[in-house]
């Protein structure tokens, strides 16, 4: 496989006109995911953890108007995906990322850009430290961390909704607590974000917390500190689970410049909350100008896309 370089490799693929539904098997597991073609780098949008491929609704459309090949895959166990036979191996960070590879080799994609939300952008990372087809990347409420416990503690703040991360049966107080928490409060969630975490798999809660715990996965930190592959690092101002104390801490090697991009009132879903700040960084970061003109229409379509329709049903 050609290692992924530094100039723009165009892919060549029958155009569509806009997202489709791509559903293929990796892993002997069904994948769900957002498809479009085009010209240029891919971009690859890995969703959090008891979410779905649907949470970059503010995202999606708008890479893709501009011509970039997009997909965003439901994670095994999320959305319309299915559930993994073999839990303890597939809900990890290294099981996640190989669901990702066998993606890349479906559609003959050799270098692409990944941006990685929360559990995306740990997997983000495991991909960056052994995928050569990995371009660049971008994390947003994710802490690069060494799966150690003592790194977990200096990276995550400890609290009830932390807790539920891990949690495999969710009472309804439970869903809408770790909602809220996840989406930065009741007036970001969407009814349909609620039913992205009513329909995981609770295993994949279960096993991605206990695996990290026993330091299944890469060095996160070390990824961070030494790979020379662009990293940006993307922090909600009242992000209620990752220090930003410790994102700062870090000596990244290749940091977008300089210094970690925190946007201000937002929480651990910036890309949800407020898509017009975080859409400015990810055009930017992808190496887009974006027209004034075009940028005052980004805040509203968080609204319209609110109610795209539920994958559980």
């Amino acid at each position: 496989m050609p290692r992924c370089g530094g100039s723009q490799k165009v892919t060549r693929v029958p155009i569509r006109s806009r997202l489709e539904e791509y559903c293929t098997s990796v892993e002997r597991i069904h994948i769900s995911a957002l498809l479009s073609a085009g010209y240029g780098r891919p971009v690859v949008f890995l969703h959090g953890n008891s979410s779905s491929k649907h949470v970059w609704a503010n995202q999606l459309e708008l890479i893709c108007s501009n011509g970039r090949p997009v997909l965003a895959p439901d994670f095994p166990g999320h959305g319309k995906s299915g559930n993994s036979s073999t839990p303890a191996s597939t809900y990890s960070f290294p099981g996640y990322a190989a669901v990702i590879s066998g993606l890349l080799d479906q559609l003959r994609w050799d270098c692409v850009d990944l941006v990685g939300w929360s559990l995306g952008g740990h997997v983000g990372l495991e991909l960056l430290a052994s995928e050569p087809r990995i371009h660049s990347l971008l994390i947003v409420g994710t802490p690069p961390v060494r799966l150690r416990p003592q790194s977990l503690h200096e990276a995550f703040y400890a609290d009830d909704n932390m807790q539920l991360a891990g949690k495999p049966d969710f009472s309804e107080t439970d869903t809408i607590r770790y909602g809220t928490a996840l989406m930065g409060g009741w007036k970001h969630l969407a009814p349909t974000l609620l039913n992205d975490i009513r329909r995981t798999d609770g295993n994949a809660r279960r096993w991605m917390f206990s695996n990290s715990l026993q330091g299944i996965g890469s060095d996160q930190r070390h990824t961070a500190e030494n790979v020379s592959k662009s990293l940006c690092v993307v922090h909600g101002e009242k992000e209620p689970f990752v220090r930003l104390g410790y994102l700062q801490s870090l000596n990244y090697r290749a940091i977008w410049k300089g210094k970690v991009q925190v946007i201000c009132d937002a929480g651990h879903a910036p890309h949800w909350e407020y898509p017009r700040a975080f859409n400015q960084i990810l055009l930017d970061f992808l190496g887009y100008r974006m027209h004034p003109k075009k940028a005052s229409g980004i805040q509203d379509l968080r609204l319209q896309k609110a109610a795209y329709p539920s994958d559980s049903g």
